[in-house]
């Protein structure tokens, strides 16, 4: 009988020490229950900081591209897996981990924030797509980036030579041949028709003298000079 209860008594301290080790679950203020955080139902994604950020093609960024997460409530998701894809094709990038596909957890504020996208000579918009999922809940969307050339790497367009081709000089001061030949005709028409009217008007007049010899006066215009006559 005496070892019995020995040996009820240390089974009762052996329960006891076992009861003080492990603490019992921790019990709100207010009396109610432990709620554990739920997976959401809804997620939704959205970008604050580098929604349609300007790049150079070639350099890394320093501008972070911060993602913010809620649930349906619009409550902060701590805990999401949240994955970024860069184009396979050009205009594209590289992560920091030197691929194309980059995966974060977002914290108890619901954010991620990617940093050192290293992107490629190619200039042009870049579809950046981003994933989240916790639990059931699922949620993608795009965000736009655009790359651009570096300043100075376009060389300006050459016009034409405003001097151009050289123009042959003009004297403007001597008449063309052509209007010298021109001008020649119409003094040697007059002359012709002053002869033909004097000589039918001495044919007409019976017993009138014989008609003198017509001396045409010398023509001299400009340089060179026409002479139309006799010299």
């Amino acid at each position: 009988m005496h070892y019995r209860r020995r040996a009820v008594a240390s089974l009762l301290s052996v329960g006891l020490a076992l009861q003080v080790a492990s603490p019992a679950p921790p019990v709100p203020a207010d009396g109610g229950q432990v709620q554990t955080d739920p997976a959401p139902a809804i997620l939704r994604i959205r970008v604050l900081e580098g929604e349609g950020s300007i790049h150079t093609a070639g350099t890394r960024s320093s501008q972070p591209i911060v993602i913010f997460l809620t649930d349906e409530a619009g409550r902060p998701v701590e805990g999401a897996s949240v994955s970024l894809r860069l184009p396979d094709e050009a205009p594209t990038g590289l992560f920091a981990n030197g691929m194309r596909t980059e995966i974060a957890v977002t914290g108890p504020d619901g954010r991620v924030a990617i940093r050192g996208i290293q992107w490629a000579r190619a200039a042009g918009p870049v579809q950046l797509r981003i994933t989240a999922n916790k639990g059931e809940a699922r949620a993608g969307i795009l965000s736009t980036q655009y790359v651009t050339e570096p300043a100075g790497s376009s060389q300006p367009r050459r016009g034409p030579d405003p001097a151009g081709p050289p123009r042959p000089s003009i004297n403007k001061e001597q008449p063309s041949r052509s209007k010298w030949i021109l001008l020649a005709a119409l003094i040697g028409g007059a002359a012709a028709g002053g002869v033909a009217a004097a000589a039918r008007s001495g044919s007409t007049a019976p017993g009138a003298p014989p008609l003198a010899a017509v001396t045409l006066p010398t023509a001299t215009i400009g340089n060179p000079t026409i002479t139309i006559g006799p010299p």
